[in-house]
């Protein structure tokens, strides 16, 4: 669904719990995943598979048994963004 698309930005609200991540899609609009109540963020940049700003795969978004929703957005360089949050709302493909 969000195959070869670019991830631009990252912004982290640490006041608000609130995390921002900007995309360019395949139509190079820019559209945004957005996840309010943040209790985890995770962004390797170790670029294991070579230098990468493409999405591979996404999974999620996943309930989890604490109530929270959990995404990982495993990037082309073979890094995995991971963010769980009360609510995550992703952008439509």
């Amino acid at each position: 669904m969000m195959h070869d698309w670019t991830l631009l930005a990252l912004v982290v609200d640490w006041v608000k719990g609130m995390v921002t991540i900007t995309f360019r899609n395949s139509q190079s609009q820019e559209v945004f995943l957005m996840a309010e109540g943040l209790s985890d963020l995770r962004v390797p940049k170790r670029e294991e598979w070579g230098g990468s700003v493409s999405v591979n795969e996404v999974e999620g978004p996943k309930q989890l048994q604490n109530g929270n929703t959990y995404v990982s957005i495993e990037m082309q360089s073979g890094d995995k963004v991971e963010l769980e949050a009360k609510s995550i709302s992703l952008p439509e493909t």
